[in-house]
């Protein structure tokens, strides 16, 4: 199912998705491979990064941008097979300075356990990105990183939870349902953020649906199709309500059944991340430790997360400090607009 839905909704109109891009259109994304040594335990292995990439899959108003091909967000940390040392490449550099004790702390704590089986002879794609994240929020916790930094890497293990539970099992009439709603889906520019497209099919869709235009055996299908949109983008409370009505709806299969527990529980794991991302950035905002060109993004940032967790009053406190700064780009005043307008909408029914 998760390879009709990137057809449907990402592959531009006339581009299959093994063809070369038209002119003037990114490349597929790329994997290669590099040799890193650990400054802990002195180890050298191999680490995969994506030094091709695009966005041609649209970006999230969390900053979620979404390649075509592999996902640069999987393999931005690096994890050592032998002691589970892990970061951004640069924190493998052999000039790094450690704190007291932290060499030790590594090399002896369980907290940096590597699963069984995984070592220095593993192909290094056999660690799930979760894992390497977790293990560089452990890793830069014990350093005494910034709030900021610890932020990031909460919030790009949210997007890893979003995109590993953004699917269903293939469905023949959960496929039909996508095949249907083709019809709401908006033409989109060259340049338009395909992202936005995707929830503004997903809206067009919530309305048809409001409007009864699916029988009682269509809805359920339609319902669980806009669910996995939403899902996908992020947009979690109204995707977790149709799922929590769904959940038990007897005619689907058991594999469907059994995707939807598994959705549902990789949202509860996404907003964990997304809460101490949040919790960081606000320490990091109140502190006045974020550079002053990065403030008004990081306003902006907090607002939407805490909007995505349900915490309206703070979200639209946030976005109000995004807009009162001149320095917020553009493209991001819009967006703290529409959201606010919309959570403040929310507010007042």
């Amino acid at each position: 199912m998760t390879s009709a839905i990137v057809l449907f909704f990402l592959v531009l109109p006339g581009l299959d998705s093994a063809d070369s891009p038209p002119s003037g259109e990114e490349p597929l994304s790329l994997l290669g491979r590099y040799t890193l040594a650990c400054p802990i335990c002195q180890q050298t292995f191999t680490a995969i990064a994506c030094p091709q990439s695009n966005i041609r899959g649209g970006v999230d108003r969390d900053f979620f941008a979404r390649a075509l091909g592999p996902q640069p967000e999987f393999y931005r940390i690096a994890t050592c097979p032998r002691c589970g040392y892990s970061g951004y490449p640069g924190d493998f550099d052999a000039n790094t300075v450690f704190p007291p004790g932290f060499r030790e702390k590594v090399l002896q704590s369980p907290k940096l356990v590597l699963p069984a089986g995984f070592g220095p002879e593993s192909d290094p794609r056999d660690l799930d990105a979760r894992d390497r994240y977790a293990l560089a929020v452990t890793c830069y916790q014990w350093l005494g990183r910034s709030d900021e930094a610890l932020g990031w890497l909460h919030l790009r293990a949210s997007w890893i939870y979003r995109e590993e539970g953004a699917v269903l099992p293939p469905d023949d009439r959960l496929a039909r349902a996508f095949r249907y709603i083709q019809r709401w889906r908006p033409q989109l520019g060259p340049g338009d953020n395909q992202a936005d497209g995707e929830l503004r099919t997903a809206a067009r869709i919530a309305e048809a649906i409001a409007h009864g235009d699916f029988n009682r055996y269509q809805r359920p299908y339609i319902e669980l199709a806009l669910a996995l949109i939403l899902r996908r983008h992020g947009e979690n409370q109204p995707a977790m309500e149709m799922l929590d009505r769904l959940a038990d709806y007897e005619p689907f299969s058991q594999a469907l059944k059994d995707g939807i527990a598994r959705m549902r529980e990789s949202i509860r794991l996404e907003r964990a991340q997304q809460l101490r991302a949040a919790d960081c950035f606000d320490r990091a905002l109140m502190a006045d430790q974020i550079a002053p060109p990065n403030k008004a993004p990081a306003c902006y940032l907090l607002g939407e997360l805490y909007r995505r967790l349900g915490r309206d009053r703070e979200a639209v406190r946030w976005y109000d400090r995004a807009l009162a700064d001149p320095s917020l780009p553009p493209d991001l005043r819009t967006w703290a607009r529409e959201a606010r307008r919309a959570v403040a909408g929310t507010r007042t029914h």
